[in-house]
């Protein structure tokens, strides 16, 4: 089996968000680094993400017509799934043409039809799932496909797969190789403050109104905040007439592995990459989970984080500008905390996640 005159084929399906598409893309790049005759195939939708991401990473990307059917309203509902017979017959067709060795699924809205159609097709499969909460099309593929690869432990024992392989969430090199970018004698803490690309408004307005309560630690911080486009005049009036009118203020991070390395203090969302590249890095968190997030999933990734000891957790419900003002002061004022801190943090990071999910691959891949 296999395509004619070249390597091994693996498709991945699946996308969405960045958080599903990136270590999608680490894993492509180890399957052909281990052998250049090899390719990879994504599958994915028109909306998602990786409509841009995938052809930008050099991959081939086929997309199928398949939405989502949690959390939507009854009409979005429907239209999904009306939309799945159309989405399984496409994904049908294209495992059919494609013949893939195996077929890997990293979630998202085309993961369920394409990791169907290869069950049918008799293609070995698997799934990757980031978070601590499985999603929702992760749970019900956990009953059907070969193998399930985990970053935390709790996912496997809620997929009810006793046989889920931990290997923690493919992140990038660079952040397990990154270090410190304090200058020589400077012994300011560093407090980074970011809401993912877009920023996050409820951290905006947090982080400012924070401000006042922090005052007396004016000479013993440096911040930088990263507020997303929409929100950078506001916030950046706000540190103006502030007890910090020199923290640099910008509406966007890149890259931000060395921002992590150069800070002592991260207050963040917590999704599944991002506790990932903390702990790869080894930073101290201040972790707002997102509430809407699917299943509560973020506060579940922030809480495996909190309780190894790398994180205080401010959920939406108890954000305040003095409770979070507090939570930094407190790690500020302790000398020795964001350290250890950190340290534990990196207990969680998996520097060979990738290769982990490659070796399941391969060992479930079907013969020529």
């Amino acid at each position: 089996m296999g395509v004619q005159g070249v390597g091994k084929t693996l498709m991945i399906a699946g996308g969405g968000t960045g958080g599903h598409i990136y270590p999608a893309i680490a894993v492509a790049q180890e399957w052909i680094a281990r052998d250049a005759t090899r390719r990879v195939v994504f599958v994915g939708t028109e909306r998602g993400l990786e409509k841009t991401i995938v052809p930008k990473a050099g991959f081939p990307l086929e997309l199928i017509s398949v939405g989502g059917l949690k959390g939507k309203g009854i009409g979005d509902t429907i239209k999904g799934l009306l939309r799945l017979p159309v989405g399984f017959a496409q994904a049908f067709s294209l495992v059919g043409k494609l013949r893939p060795h195996a077929v890997f699924g990293v979630g998202g809205y085309s993961s369920g039809p394409v990791l169907a159609a290869a069950k049918l097709r008799g293609v070995p499969t698997a799934i990757h799932e980031s978070n601590a909460f499985p999603g929702l099309a992760n749970r019900l593929l956990a009953r059907v496909v070969t193998a399930v690869a985990v970053a935390f432990e709790t996912a496997g024992q809620r997929m009810k797969r006793p046989d889920a392989v931990l290997t923690g969430n493919p992140i990038r090199k660079e952040f397990f190789e990154a270090v410190s970018g304090h200058a020589a004698g400077d012994t300011n803490k560093r407090v980074l403050i970011f809401g993912g690309s877009q920023g996050s408004h409820i951290i905006n307005e947090a982080m400012t109104g924070a401000l006042l309560f922090m005052a007396p630690l004016r000479d013993r911080i440096h911040i930088v905040h990263q507020t997303g486009a929409k929100e950078l005049e506001v916030v950046q009036q706000a540190y103006r007439h502030s007890a910090f009118p020199d923290a640099r203020v910008v509406p966007y991070l890149d890259p931000i592995v060395d921002e992590i390395a150069a800070t002592d203090v991260v207050v963040s969302r917590a999704g599944a990459m991002t506790v990932g590249e903390l702990a790869a890095v080894g930073r101290a968190a201040i972790l707002i989970p997102f509430a809407a997030a699917t299943d509560n999933h973020q506060e579940l990734n922030a809480r495996v984080v909190e309780q190894a000891g790398g994180a205080v957790v401010i959920t939406e419900g108890q954000l305040s500008p003095e409770r979070l003002a507090f939570a930094i002061t407190e790690i500020v004022n302790d000398p020795d905390r964001a350290a250890r801190m950190g340290a534990a943090a990196r207990t969680l990071a998996v520097p060979d996640a990738t290769k982990k999910i490659v070796d399941l691959l391969e060992k479930i891949e079907r013969s020529e």
